[in-house]
């Protein structure tokens, strides 16, 4: 997590996260760590479940959270259902795996770290994110 949260402040464009779950101490840790790049104009975006199609929390806890990312002037994009896991920085540099970047950490999470501007392309076409 390091090495991510070192990619995350050095960005210079876009971040974007596509992590099915959110939780609590995760959001908190993230609004911390990417709001001095919103401050120098770094557009924040986090793909996320829809809280009334989450599985482990209730949907005003999930609201909650969302609620905390967008007061903290982040872009929450929620969908029925999210599967993909991945970070986008700056249009080529690519976290991707099965572990909830912003959710519950498990024992089988994995991450690779990717820097080309092809995946990214394809992983914002699965997302359905607008530019």
């Amino acid at each position: 997590m390091d090495v991510f949260e070192k990619d995350l402040v050095e960005a210079e464009k876009r971040i974007i996260i596509s992590s099915p779950g959110i939780e609590q101490d995760r959001i908190e840790r993230f609004i911390y760590v990417v709001k001095g790049r919103q401050e120098a104009g770094c557009k924040v975006t986090v793909i996320t479940t829809d809280p009334e199609n989450a599985l482990y929390n209730s949907a005003g806890y999930g609201c909650s959270l969302i609620n905390q990312l967008q007061s903290a002037g982040v872009q929450v994009v929620t969908r029925e259902e999210v599967q993909e896991h991945f970070a986008l920085i700056d249009d080529d540099l690519v976290w991707h795996g099965g572990m909830n970047l912003l959710g519950k950490e498990d024992a089988w999470d994995n991450l690779m770290r990717i820097k080309s501007a092809k995946v990214a392309e394809e992983l914002l076409e699965l997302s359905l994110i607008d530019d």
